[in-house]
């Protein structure tokens, strides 16, 4: 696995080895998670949904320094095993305060009434934006940037989902003023964020849809890629992680062993493939990614990281074991998606069978 645990940089951050832990909503804050993954000798943890304004349900953002202590702490546990992290900054595809009345109603208005108004929102809100509210939302991915820099990270990952995935999509964006160019509105974000933090590497989280399968509705199609590549590029991006859009089916974003066609090792290759096809910067796949000689393949292949998500929550010593030669101990998932997003949708903390068969 030479060439799997080499040591690599994104911008002008070192890494000491290609594998990423994906960005994975823990339901909790996650820090003994963390701290485990980070010891198993993972080379970057991603921290997921770090919102660039006040989140609803009160999780670590960065519109403030109030999380500062939350996030120096997630460096600390990293950083002494060699690890770095990254938060991934968001803004929702939805009004916050309109979905945050609908969520405070919920025992009114009934659990299928708010997903049906909350879809409605979605539908609407990008469009909805004016030219100065959409120019606001940019300045704040660029102050959150500021505030990253202060808390100590060296890396963000701007998430090309949520809100920037509506704009990226013609399901979504019919805008016509100068934000209807799909690719306007992300790059603007990169900008921002570069400009206001130039000592920070920018990872961008490009995510890609397909008509056939139909597979998101927010996000890149799959024929634009090379237009959004170049333009993110040129605004700044350092480089790209590549997964499946969403705004539809968790389903497909986080797809279970019986996926009718995510199947198998490497599931969003097909995705990943358009993006390292057309990218000159450094591009991350993630997607059932389990196997050492099949992440060494990759990086083969010419992709500058491997992302590990249910695989590393299942077996945190994934890295250290594979780099050893111990694969026959690691304790392999099977995407059953049982206590890992089941307990996300559940609004508990994100588990895993495995670790609970065998810890006791």
């Amino acid at each position: 696995m030479e060439r799997l645990f080499t040591p690599c940089a994104i911008g002008n951050v070192k890494l000491k080895n290609r594998v990423v832990f994906a960005p994975t909503s823990l339901g909790g804050h996650g820090l003994e998670l963390y701290r485990e993954i980070a010891a198993g000798g993972t080379g970057l943890v991603i921290l997921p949904d770090v919102s660039v304004q006040p989140s609803m349900l009160g999780a670590p953002s960065l519109d403030s320094g109030w999380f500062f202590p939350y996030f120096r702490q997630v460096l600390y546990l990293c950083r002494k095993e060699g690890c770095e992290a990254a938060p991934q900054l968001f803004f929702p595809e939805y009004d916050l305060a309109y979905v945050g009345g609908l969520f405070q109603n919920r025992q009114s208005l009934g659990a299928e009434e708010v997903r049906r108004k909350m879809a409605e929102n979605v539908d609407g809100y990008c469009d909805s934006l004016s030219e100065t509210q959409a120019e606001e939302i940019i300045a704040r991915f660029g102050a959150a940037a500021k505030y990253a820099a202060a808390a100590g990270f060296r890396l963000v990952q701007i998430h090309g989902d949520r809100l920037l995935g509506s704009f990226s999509s013609a399901v979504f964006n019919h805008r016509t003023d100068r934000y209807g160019k799909r690719t306007a509105f992300p790059a603007a974000v990169v900008r921002a964020v570069k400009e206001a933090a130039p000592e920070l590497a920018v990872d961008y989280k490009l995510t890609v849809r397909t008509e056939e399968p139909r597979l998101g509705r927010g996000g890149v199609a799959i024929g634009e890629v090379p237009e959004f590549v170049r333009a993110l590029e040129e605004a700044g991006a350092d480089s790209f992680h590549v997964a499946a859009a969403n705004h539809s089916n968790l389903r497909d974003t986080i797809p279970a062993a019986n996926h009718p066609f995510l199947r198998g090792e490497g599931c969003f290759s097909h995705l990943g493939e358009a993006v390292l096809n057309c990218a000159s910067k450094p591009v991350c796949l993630v997607g059932k990614i389990q196997h050492g000689a099949f992440a060494e393949g990759l990086v083969e292949r010419g992709y500058g990281f491997v992302g590990l998500s249910r695989q590393l929550i299942a077996d945190p010593q994934w890295p250290n074991k594979v780099r050893a030669g111990r694969e026959e101990e690691i304790r392999y998932c099977v995407y059953c998606n049982q206590k890992c997003v089941g307990g996300l949708m559940s609004h508990k903390p994100v588990g895993c069978v495995l670790r609970q068969e065998t810890e006791g």
